[in-house]
């Protein structure tokens, strides 16, 4: 049931490492939109109607789709609201990747918020992937089968079954800085074959809380990179792998950006005990409901899927977070 946030503060200055914002993770094992996602630049910018278009063929498939941007928005927006728009092109771009991802100030569920809502709602934890196949997954559970019509009158049906009058509450709060969050790795991670610039794929571990307002859902998605990769050296010390967590995905979409810091490290020592493993700065747990966990191998680094660190949050984070409800 649901966790509530511990919020530690750093009163020292803390080294950050550089993060890499995206639009979409993609589904696992896509590594080309993991890559489009990781190389967005760090500086926020204005994104251009082809960027928009691209961003919401990762969220909506998990790969950007060929053609002629017209025929790519026509598709998008049949697909979304069973409709194609006659308002000039620009403006359906805009008015589409605001209702998938919302926009500050709307007060209402965005479609991914709304997603993510109602699969938290019967599974408190979020599948991650593209978000057709989201909601096929939930229909097929709920309903037996993958229903027809628009994906937006589709979650609609589905908000219907999990929320009273299928309204997903939400309200705007801050995720603060230093806050600490539990990862669990995606993939396996080895010192034998990771090369700096490798994409590093995690899930949240536990389901966060701002009071009563869920930011981020167990299962979130998370894309960082590994930033240096040590082989075993002289004198009997072990390979060593370096890991920027780049940022993670809240409930609204939004990229909160994470990093390696010593109240997460202090998090991790003090649960781990004897069970963690050091590695490249990290204490690393054995994956969840595996008591410790040997990750030295010879001389060899190597991180099993579904073993457990922490990171902290880089800055305050403003995020459209679903008020907590209890399940109906």
């Amino acid at each position: 049931m649901k966790q509530k946030l511990l919020t530690l503060l750093l009163t020292l200055s803390l080294t950050v490492t550089s993060v890499f914002p995206g639009v979409a993770l993609a589904a696992s094992g896509d590594e080309i939109s993991a890559s489009a996602a990781i190389e967005e630049t760090a500086a926020p910018k204005t994104m251009s109607a082809s960027e928009k278009i691209s961003a919401l063929e990762r969220t909506l498939y998990g790969t950007e789709q060929a053609g002629a941007l017209v025929s790519r928005m026509d598709s998008l927006e049949d697909d979304i609201y069973g409709t194609i728009t006659t308002d000039p092109i620009l403006n359906r771009v805009d008015n589409l990747y605001d209702y998938v991802n919302g926009y500050a100030g709307s007060g209402e569920a965005s479609f991914l918020t709304k997603l993510s809502a109602v699969e938290w709602q019967f599974t408190e934890s979020t599948a991650g992937g593209p978000a057709k196949s989201r909601i096929e997954s939930l229909e097929t559970m709920l309903n037996g089968e993958v229903g027809t019509g628009s994906l937006a009158s589709r979650l609609e049906g589905l908000a219907n079954l999990a929320f009273q009058d299928g309204i997903v509450v939400v309200e705007t709060v801050t995720l603060p800085k230093d806050s600490v969050i539990k990862l669990e790795f995606a993939e396996d991670l080895s010192s034998k074959t990771a090369q700096a610039g490798d994409v590093v794929k995690y899930k949240v571990a536990d389901n966060v809380f701002v009071n009563d307002v869920l930011v981020i859902p167990k299962g979130a998605e998370g894309l960082g990179k590994v930033t240096k990769v040590v082989g075993p050296r002289m004198f009997g010390q072990d390979a060593r792998i370096d890991v920027d967590f780049g940022f993670l995905y809240a409930i609204d979409n939004t990229r909160v950006k994470v990093f390696l810091g010593e109240i997460a490290k202090q998090e991790a020592k003090t649960i781990a005990g004897a069970a963690g493993a050091t590695i490249g700065g990290m204490v690393v747990l054995g994956p969840i409901g595996v008591i410790g966990g040997a990750f030295v191998t010879g001389k060899s680094v190597n991180i099993p899927a579904g073993s457990v660190t922490f990171v902290q949050v880089k800055g305050d984070t403003e995020i459209q977070g679903m008020v907590y409800q209890g399940i109906n």
